[in-house]
């Protein structure tokens, strides 16, 4: 009530002036926490150099602060998902734990490595963020927003995909230079399988036993359609495991077919180191091509 009384007994002139206060810290606050680049409403990329990582912050693996021309942001990355260092989020850690073929009680463990390297790779060196100011709903106080981070001369989700530290995952968008999301994540799927093949990070069994009760370590797998004429492959979405179902496709070129996605026809294939004219032939009756985005 008293609150009240003095309000009934400034003046009109006094309360414009609160009121306008008001509107401007409000403003100030929705800047903070901008969705998207002022000077380029459509979503257009923005380049920040000379970033440096906040050490005195929590780091996760494929979240962390970073001052860039004297301002703090927070940054998500792009296309990868790092293990959670935080066991309280169950939901996450389950799904991350289902992927990565673990136990739910290795994955904080995992995310504790994952944030180390990223902390290793950002400390004391200048670094590159590519933005387009999405905001990726952190839940701290400064706003967060996905990026991708160029360290010297490298993507560092790409490096984290490759030392085994994340899985492909998490918000995707076309590169800077126009290379489309199924481009990116084709070639992340490809160092995927290296990791993996190397047993690099999460994968490495002897640090991170695979997880023996998981529901589909126990499920007998189902049966695999054969693959023929009226039931082709398509080399564009086909797993690293079915292509290699094909006539004269090992291992090897498994791993070349997947690196070197999309095509856009058949006859492209041809471009695969390994894959001679006769392969080719043999195989033209037995794929298709679905091109995506």
């Amino acid at each position: 009530m008293r609150e009240s009384f003095v309000l009934r007994r400034c003046s009109p002139l006094s309360l414009f002036w609160v009121f306008s206060f008001g509107l401007l810290v409000g403003a100030a606050n929705l800047f903070a926490q901008r969705t998207t680049d002022p000077a380029n409403p459509g979503g257009k990329w923005e380049v920040l150099d000379r970033c440096r990582l906040v050490t005195n912050s929590i780091v996760d693996g494929d979240s962390f602060r970073v001052i860039c021309k004297d301002r703090e942001y927070g940054v998500r990355l792009y296309f990868v998902d790092a293990p959670e260092t935080d066991p309280t989020l169950k939901e996450r850690i389950e799904d991350q734990a289902a992927y990565f073929g673990i136990t739910t009680a290795n994955i904080p463990r995992a995310g504790e490595q994952a944030a180390r390297f990223t902390r290793e790779k950002l400390s004391g060196r200048e670094f590159t963020l590519q933005t387009r100011w999405q905001n990726a709903l952190g839940r701290g106080a400064i706003a967060r927003f996905y990026c991708e981070v160029l360290v010297d001369g490298k993507n560092l989700g790409e490096e984290l995909v490759t030392q085994g530290w994340a899985r492909i995952a998490g918000q995707i968008a076309v590169r800077p230079d126009g290379t489309r999301a199924a481009t990116v994540i084709n070639h992340l799927k490809s160092l995927e399988l290296a990791a993996r093949e190397q047993r690099r990070g999460v994968w490495n069994q002897a640090l991170f036993p695979r997880d023996t009760n998981a529901p589909s370590a126990l499920q007998p797998k189902p049966a695999l359609s054969p693959i023929t004429p009226d039931n082709p492959l398509d080399v564009n979405t086909a797993t690293y495991e079915d292509l290699q179902r094909l006539p004269g496709i090992g291992p090897v070129l498994a791993q070349r077919i997947v690196a070197h996605r999309p095509y856009k026809q058949i006859g492209d294939l041809d471009k695969v180191p390994g894959i001679g004219e006769k392969t080719l032939a043999a195989l033209r009756p037995l794929v298709q091509v679905k091109t995506r985005e």
